[in-house]
């Protein structure tokens, strides 16, 4: 397929047309197949703040007449590298909510996966129910084709500035107690947000926004050492 395809285009103008209330998950498939080549245009300045303060390329049908164009997979390497995530709009205008809002972890999915949805084999194939019994874990570092490079730097960069951590770091958590048994681990701990629960779930909830929607990102126990895991 084509780098800039106009009939993807053409496909995208068709579903966003289509009423906010009917947009069911037959139309999210369709959205998200036509998306990733579909010939887009930009803006000046590209890349905006959003609501919730992550950093997003933004993008929109254009308007008639020529266009420099822009799609998914044009600008995913150089989106990777910045750690942004992709907002999609309607029109030039930016008048109406976005059609969809792709975090830094949607791209990093495709990417990898060839799919905004994360790793298939995991949302095709559950795993079995969460053995509480084994309570056994075992700790290793993320490999680069698990967590790239840019996903690294994406996310220490983040804990550096907004969570102001002085040293972050990356483990991998395997454990048949686990759901998923598999979870990235960061070296926030519960003592850090001085025992509040709600804060430190709030800051976890932020790094899921770099890393695919199968993947699970879990806070380091208090009584667990970091010296084991990675710098990010």
């Amino acid at each position: 397929m084509e780098i800039f395809d106009l009939e993807q285009t053409q496909k995208l103008a068709e579903l966003m047309s289509v009423p906010q209330e009917k947009r069911d998950d037959a139309w999210c498939s369709d959205f998200l197949s036509a998306v990733p080549n579909a010939s887009l245009a930009s803006f000046d300045p590209q890349i905006q703040t959003g609501p919730d303060t992550f950093p997003y390329f933004q993008l929109a049908l254009p308007d008639a007449g020529p266009f420099t164009p822009f799609s998914l997979v044009h600008i995913l390497h150089d989106v990777l590298r910045n750690g942004v995530g992709v907002v999609i709009h309607s029109n030039m205008r930016r008048d109406e909510n976005p059609a969809w809002v792709f975090s830094f972890g949607d791209m990093l999915s495709y990417s990898m996966f060839q799919d905004f949805a994360g790793d298939p084999k995991v949302y095709l194939h559950p795993e079995p129910p969460p053995d509480k019994n084994d309570r056994s874990f075992l700790r290793a570092s993320p490999s680069e084709s698990y967590l790239p490079a840019t996903a690294r730097a994406a996310l220490g960069q983040f804990m550096r500035g907004p969570f102001q951590h002085p040293s972050p770091k990356i483990g991998l958590v395997t454990g048949a107690s686990l759901r998923p048994r598999q979870s990235l681990m960061v070296n926030l701990r519960l003592k850090d947000y001085g025992g509040d629960k709600k804060k430190l779930d709030a800051a976890m909830r932020y790094l899921t926004w770099f890393v695919p929607k199968t993947y699970s990102v879990m806070a380091l126990p208090d009584d667990w050492s970091d010296a084991d895991m990675s710098l990010l």
